[in-house]
């Protein structure tokens, strides 16, 4: 059966989008009004107007986030909760079940109830499990999440919820939004910006970013509008080169060539840059709120790490949102989310924007692009000894629960491995695709049938597991249950690294550095020994994490203590990776002394094959469809 169409009606769309009247038929708007002026010190002031009629009144706080895929709302965050009708307060309890809803009885003659409350932006990473329960202000720059500063009437569909939203800023701040703004987009009289009245869907799906010192660069075209706006904490954070813009241009290009049409009206990286936030992405139809270093721009390191950031989220706006899984498509932010389509939403994700769209741009030149496929096929290969326990579904069955964790015992774990390892699976299902078909086809075929069309505004087409599979086999018969289901629902001991062999490459080690390694370990501040002692570092010598079953965890070390000496001398980063080397081919372990609360131990590690990193090396016996693959489509 065609999956289903799910969009608003026509006659919502012109009442809730497109213009600012409120149509008659339609019910009355909820009032939000935000004042960010506070923000700069981590408070955000929420003031709600609800339309209510006499009686029991449920109010829901949004509780599972899109894109977060987790009940992660943080209603922890909340204080100063107040509600009352015609100025007077009325008595609220908290659902004994669900801390998510708040019940009010709304007395006689009340057309509507008023909510105020305060949403605490918290100063550090609370749990990494949202964006909610991180920074999402500083002194120079803010981020409005709505889902973290409304409530609404449980009931309704929030496709059917209209609101009228508005944001005061602090004084002279810019903004960017998907929303639509009334009035040109500038504030009035009173510092106030007001919007055009949207869904409580698409107000959700539609974050703001501000700040003091900000820029705007225009990418795209007048019929496929693409624009990156940049807030950051110093002026420096702006300064993005030419050859930068250039290639980030490109992708809208590049995306386009690949799906064959766009469902957006006009999209907007909101870029928020930081050494103060959480470094992250999260998608929305018509933009994605992203948050980087300060130096994203400047620093090598950074500019190869976090070079996949926006091209990773641009694509959502056709796998994710306009196409989404139906467990993902739920009327309300109360339904759980059924993640076990992540395989697709995330993994074929990561495989067209961070291998794809960020080669074919220019973002990363090739060669280092094969150095990251090497390191994301390593590292599913030999450092995850979770693999042997969980398979790969079971990372995106249990996202909700596998996001945020602390760091070590990761690699045991396998956390979110959906992303990594899938984009692999889809390597490989990219291959199959050219083979079968004598070169004359490719994923890119699957990409324009599942996800293209006709350009369309903001809409949600569900899909299932079989949908996939069907339209894969209408561009080449195939078993296409078959191969997924071995690669994503069965344990498997090693890493799916037949698309690196279908594309005419093998997965070797030397001891020559990967590049994308190296400046990965940079950025992440972290020494990583993991394809020889298997264990990742700090720099300050504290273990993050370990390879179960590799040199350092059978000499008995583990995440958490803290490595003081190597080979009888004081830590260093450059220490241990020079005796990881001078003990090749010897006869004696190498003495790590690490202390772990207040006991000091000398551990022998008995490792003697030097240094190793992973590369791809061509395969003269076959063609190279890497290069294929990854080579520009519109240039």
């Amino acid at each position: 059966m065609p999956s289903a169409r799910i969009c608003l009606p026509a006659s919502l769309i012109a009442c809730l989008l497109t213009t600012a009247a409120v149509c008659a038929a339609e019910p009355r708007a909820l009032e939000l009004t935000v004042d960010a002026t506070d923000a700069p010190r981590g408070v955000f002031h929420s003031r709600l107007v609800i339309p209510a009629a006499p009686g029991e009144l449920t109010l829901a706080y949004p509780k599972w986030v899109q894109g977060e895929h987790a009940p992660s709302g943080p209603v922890t965050q909340i204080a100063g909760f107040r509600v009352s009708a015609a100025g007077k307060a009325l008595a609220w309890r908290r659902d004994p079940l669900d801390v998510f809803l708040v019940r009010v009885e709304v007395p006689a003659g009340a057309r509507e109830v008023e909510v105020d409350f305060d949403y605490l932006s918290p100063p550090e990473d609370i749990n990494g499990l949202g964006y909610g329960e991180t920074p999402n202000s500083t002194p120079h720059l803010l981020i409005v999440d709505w889902h973290d500063l409304l409530v609404y009437p449980l009931g309704p569909n929030t496709m059917e919820i209209p609101v009228r939203a508005s944001l005061r800023l602090p004084a002279g701040w810019k903004h960017d939004s998907a929303l639509v703004p009334d009035s040109g987009g500038e504030a009035g009289k009173d510092g106030l910006l007001t919007f055009a009245p949207a869904s409580v869907y698409t107000l959700i799906d539609s974050p703001v970013l501000a700040g003091e010192i900000f820029e705007t660069f225009d990418l795209g075209t007048p019929e496929s509008p693409l624009r990156l706006s940049v807030a950051a904490d110093r002026p420096a954070s702006l300064a993005v080169s030419p050859e930068r813009i250039a290639a980030y241009r490109r992708v809208r290009a590049e995306a386009l060539a690949l799906f064959g049409a766009r469902h957006y009206r006009s999209y907007g990286w909101l870029l928020a840059l930081s050494d103060a936030i959480d470094h992250n992405g999260l998608e929305h139809h018509e933009s994605s709120d992203d948050r980087g270093p300060a130096t994203m721009f400047s620093d090598e390191a950074e500019l190869v790490r976090q070079g996949t950031l926006l091209p990773h989220e641009y694509v959502h706006s056709w796998n994710g949102k306009y196409r989404r899984p139906a467990g993902l498509a739920v009327r309300d932010s109360q339904q759980p989310l059924d993640t076990g389509l992540l395989w697709v939403y995330e993994g074929l994700t990561r495989y067209l924007g961070d291998f794809l769209l960020t080669s074919r741009s220019g973002i990363r030149p090739i060669e280092m692009t094969r150095d990251y496929i090497a390191w994301v096929a390593a590292n599913q290969d030999r450092n995850r000894p979770g693999r042997r326990w969980r398979p790969l579904a079971d990372t995106a069955v249990a996202a909700q629960v596998l996001s945020g964790l602390p760091n070590g015992w990761n690699a045991y774990r396998r956390p979110l491995d959906y992303y990594d390892e899938s984009g692999l699976i889809w390597l490989e299902a990219d291959t199959i695709v050219r083979q079968k078909s004598g070169g004359t086809k490719s994923l890119d075929d699957f990409c324009r049938a599942f996800f293209g069309g006709a350009s369309t505004a903001p809409a949600v087409v569900p899909y299932t597991a079989e949908d996939v599979y069907a339209a894969l086999n209408r561009v080449v018969p195939y078993d296409w249950r078959g191969f997924f289901a071995e690669r994503v629902y069965a344990i498997q001991p090693h890493a799916p690294l037949g698309g690196i062999e279908g594309a005419g490459w093998k997965l070797v080690y030397s001891e020559q550095p990967n590049a994308y390694q190296t400046l990965r370990a940079k950025s992440s501040k972290r020494i990583d020994e993991s394809f020889s002692l298997g264990i990742w570092v700090k720099d300050d010598g504290t273990i993050d994490d370990i390879a179960v079953g590799g040199p350092a965890w059978e000499a008995g070390l583990g995440p958490g203590m803290k490595i003081v000496a190597v080979a009888g001398r004081a830590w260093t980063a450059d220490l241990l990776a020079a005796e990881v080397q001078a003990a090749k081919g010897a006869k004696e372990p190498i003495e790590i002394a690490a202390q772990q609360g207040d006991v000091l131990k000398t551990f022998r590690v008995s490792y003697h094959d030097g240094e190793r990193y992973p590369h791809l090396e061509r395969d003269a016996s076959k063609p190279d469809l890497l290069a294929a693959i990854l080579a520009p489509k519109n240039r």
